[in-house]
């Protein structure tokens, strides 16, 4: 009886973490995605992680897809936090990724590269910044 005891105590760390796991899962996928134009944002933080922060370049941002919604923009832009305006990857791209945002200021208009970010977003909830891309691309295949 006690090894059933320690064995589900033991397994009960597991079945949580796995259940929480899929909550997440289901809350990024299950929303509406919406595709912003970012720019380049340097706060040098050491507490953030590899994580890249950026700011919205509202002015680019395709007000149609906010058309035939359950929610407006304003709507969007009240629901972002300050964790919105990052993106988690992995160290070795985060250099890269860094002085690509950061290239959007001093860089000819045709040398430019787009960088977006896709959220998925539920009204009522905080939008969560589901992927990076590069020219319309995921930013892996730019590496």
């Amino acid at each position: 009886m006690k090894n059933k005891t320690l064995f589900f105590i033991l397994l009960l760390p597991v079945i949580c973490l796995f259940v929480w796991n899929c909550f997440l899962w289901y809350t990024k996928d299950s929303g509406v995605e919406i595709k912003v134009p970012v720019m380049g944002y340097d706060p040098r933080d050491l507490l953030s992680g590899h994580y890249i922060r950026y700011r919205i370049d509202w002015d680019e941002v395709d007000l149609k897809q906010f058309e035939d919604k359950f929610f407006t923009k304003d709507e969007f832009v009240d629901s972002l936090n300050k964790n919105s305006y990052r993106f988690y990857v992995s160290e070795k791209h985060a250099k890269y990724l860094e002085k690509l945002l950061m290239e959007s200021w001093d860089v000819k208009e045709e040398d430019k590269k787009k960088i977006e970010v896709v959220y998925s977003y539920k009204k009522g909830k905080h939008p969560i910044a589901k992927k990076l891309l590069v020219n319309g691309q995921p930013y892996q295949k730019i590496i």
